[in-house]
Formats: structure tokens, sequence, C-alpha cells
């Protein structure tokens, strides 16, 4: 907000805010998962800096070179992977980190998986910016260019919102719903194939947008017509971070060795349900916490070592 808001002078606290986000997400995938985002987020953060007081025109006009521009390397990388899986035997296209970090994850200690998972992470951060960076810089811009535009804080335009969720629900959700099934199927085959992987996830990550159309369509209405059909979940939006890495903390100690030791022991709906449960757990304490404190803990740790002294 307080660079949207056109004062440059903040753009020193943006940057320290990036890269608390960047260390915390560091210590993230090393000590708890893998996975993290948070590291990308800063990261992303800062390469927002340049376009924070460019004309509405020439984000739009990057958002979509930059959203088409990834959508074509990845369907040519696809193209390639198909033709190298024909040629290549199937050793020569495995890595061995992902079965290492699964067998740490089932007898190892707390300590012998920092090692492994950031194995895995080092290799997932470099294929993940080839495979989702240039979407999720597409998506920064746009959220940059909603943010300037106050898109979720002015009145609801109702036809317009409409059109949203029609086009995210008749266009995006199948398209979503075709390419996961791919996804699927192909991961539970005697063979899978990465090519097929990386087909079915481009064509996800295609889809997205209009799909979001729909999400984003469907809150808004809520918010407008039945607010309190969506207000609980507010003061978890309020300590996002701190439930994100709350989740992790949680999820350690479920699936890992040093906790229950639950990992590959259940089955997809269990997890689901898990999940579900877990999400419900944070959003209830947060909502305590917030009764007291008008921050989370981590939201006001990076409060604190970012604001101007």
């Amino acid at each position: 907000n307080y660079i949207i808001k056109g004062d440059r002078a903040n753009r020193a606290r943006w940057i320290k805010r990036c890269l608390a986000l960047m260390a915390l997400g560091v210590l993230h995938f090393s000590f708890l998962w893998h996975g993290d985002i948070i590291f990308m987020y800063g990261l992303f953060g800062l390469l927002l800096i340049p376009f924070f007081f460019r004309a509405d025109r020439t984000l739009r006009i990057w958002t979509r070179v930059v959203f088409i521009v990834t959508s074509a390397i990845l369907l040519i990388v696809a193209t390639l992977l198909f033709v190298a899986e024909q040629v290549l035997t199937e050793e020569a296209l495995q890595t061995s980190m992902e079965l290492k970090l699964d067998e740490v994850l089932l007898n190892g200690s707390f300590i012998e998986a920092i090692p492994a998972r950031l194995e895995v992470w080092a290799y997932g951060i470099s294929t993940g910016i080839i495979l989702q960076g240039g979407f999720a810089f597409a998506a920064f811009l746009l959220g940059l260019r909603m943010a300037k535009t106050q898109f979720l804080t002015s009145p609801i335009d109702v036809n317009q919102n409409s059109k949203l969720i029609k086009r995210g629900l008749l266009l995006g959700a199948p398209i979503q719903i075709l390419a996961a099934l791919a996804l699927v199927q192909n991961e539970q085959s005697a063979d899978p194939s990465e090519a097929v992987y990386l087909f079915a996830l481009t064509v996800s990550f295609i889809a997205a947008p209009l799909l979001s159309m729909f999400f984003v369509g469907v809150i808004r209405k809520l918010v407008e017509e039945k607010p309190n059909t969506v207000s609980w979940m507010k003061p978890a939006g309020q300590m996002s971070l701190t439930v994100y890495i709350s989740q992790s903390i949680i999820t350690s100690l479920i699936f890992g060795p040093w906790g229950l030791g639950l990992f590959q022991d259940l089955q997809t709906w269990q997890v689901l349900i898990l999940a579900f449960g877990i999400w419900g757990l944070l959003v209830y304490l947060s909502t305590i916490w917030l009764k007291k404190y008008k921050q989370g803990p981590l939201e006001k740790l990076v409060h604190s070592v970012t604001k101007d002294r």
C-alpha cells in the first residue's frame, strides 16, 4: 500500500520487507518445507519495483507479454521433453533427490532432513522459476494493477462481476478439471511421462486466470451481498504469514518421523480432511489472537525489522 499510493520515499521499506520475506523463506525451506513460496514472493516483490509508478497501459502490456512468452516456452519445452522421452532411457531422466528426501522423512531425523530438503529446494526453485516464474510474475503485475485501481475495494459492478463468474465457471473450470485428470492419470500410470506432466501443468497454468475470475467474482459477490459468509476467514487473512508457517510446523510434526511419523501412511481423502482441519484450527486461533493483539507474531516481527527507524 505504501508503494502503490505513489509515495516513492517508501521504496526502501518495501525492499526491506521483501528481503525479510526472503530470509523467512530460507528458514522455512531449510527446516520445514522445501515447497516454500515466501522466498519467491520476496524475490518477485523486488522485481516489481521498476513497475510501481508505471502507467496502467504499460503494466497491461508487460503482463500479457510475460504470460504469452512463458506459455510458449513451456509448450516448446514440453514438446522437446516428449521427444527426449522417446530417445533417452528412463534412468537418464530420473533424479534421486526426491527419493533421498522421502527416505529421510520416513526414517531420518529432523537434522538429517535439512540437507536433503535443501538439495530438493535448490533443484525445485530452478525448475520452478522456469515452470511457474513467468506466470507468477504476470500475476504479480496483475495484482499491482488491481491494487492501483482499487479493484477489490471499489463498489462492485454487478454486470461485470457476473461476466467474471460465468467466464471462470464455463471456461476455466472445465479446462482445469481436464488438466487435473490428466495429471492424476499420468502420475498413477505404470510409466508416467514427464512430457505429459508438463503439458498438463502448462495448460493448467494458462487456464488459471480464467478460474481465478470465478473465485474473485464469487468472493466479491459474497463480500458485497453476504459478508457474514466470508468474514470468518478475515483473521486468518490478516495473519496469513503466521498461518502459512504454522501449517508447515503442524504438518511437519504430523508427518515427520520426529513427530507422529505419518508420512505416506494416509490416504488422499484422509490428508484432505486433515488439511481442512488444520485450516479450521488456524482460523480459530487467529480469531482468538487478534482479539488481544493487532498483528500476528510473524507479521509483527516483519513490521519490527522493516519499519523506519
